[in-house]
């Protein structure tokens, strides 16, 4: 499986569908969509929902660039992430050190389901327009 992500706004809610092993390539591509898609968010606060169940981890060198890209969220007003995957030891360990400088500044909880991620998100004040799964 080729690498691959997915970015786009549904209301308050930054949707991220993140796919495939990641190269540093990739996480420069994928910065740079975050740039273009995070100020286009109506509002000072938004919610980040991502998925990583598809995800095939990565190299080494995409590490910085995630942490980069989290902290700029957080900058921009990111105010809580629900991240979905399957239990994965591997992929929690390294999602914990990609988000370990942002995990004070920003309420994250993980999910095993979309539909359970959402639900959280409207509780915590962020719902979603749409319902759909994210795109695989």
């Amino acid at each position: 499986m080729s690498a691959y992500f997915n970015v786009k706004i549904d209301g308050q809610v930054v949707v991220t569908n993140i796919l495939g092993q990641w190269s540093e390539q990739v996480a420069l591509s994928f910065e740079k969509e975050m740039h273009r898609v995070v100020p286009n968010v109506s509002a000072t606060r938004f919610a980040h929902l991502v998925s990583f169940d598809e995800w095939e981890l990565s190299t080494p060198s995409v590490a910085p660039i995630v942490r980069r890209v989290a902290g700029w969220c957080v900058s921009q007003g990111m105010y809580v992430a629900a991240e979905v995957f399957s239990a994965n030891v591997l992929k929690e360990y390294l999602i914990n050190k990609a988000t370990e400088e942002v995990k004070d500044h920003v309420t994250i909880r993980r999910f095993s389901s979309e539909s359970d991620a959402r639900k959280w998100l409207a509780e915590m004040g962020f719902e979603t327009q749409t319902t759909q799964q994210l795109p695989t």
